[in-house]
């Protein structure tokens, strides 16, 4: 299975469903680019293919309040996450390796 087939299941989407085919993919380019720049790799390893589809799907989750930290309406407060969760990241820190200069 694809990591585009991956995200569809994780999102509970239709794998024959190509209405959001794009926006999906570049959701999956922009987390693997992300994961090379922050673990400074050249070619990503299998084990992360899980964690770039992660990323994927909190990106097209997270659509809409990119730039909103919290929003208050009334006595309803809500706050929202505007960096990778901290599973994400600390699975990300075990591939990281040190850029030398």
């Amino acid at each position: 299975m694809a990591k585009l087939d991956h995200v569809k299941t994780l999102l509970e989407k239709d794998i024959l469903d190509t209405t959001e085919d794009v926006l999906l993919n570049l959701y999956i380019q922009r987390a693997t680019d992300f994961v090379t720049d922050y673990c400074n790799l050249i070619e990503i390893p299998i084990s992360l293919n899980s964690v770039i589809e992660e990323m994927a799907v909190f990106s097209y989750l997270s659509k809409g309040v990119e730039n909103i930290t919290s929003e208050g309406k009334g006595s309803l407060n809500e706050s929202y996450i505007t960096e990778y969760p901290s599973n994400i990241m600390n699975r990300l820190d075990r591939h990281r390796r040190i850029r030398v200069v």
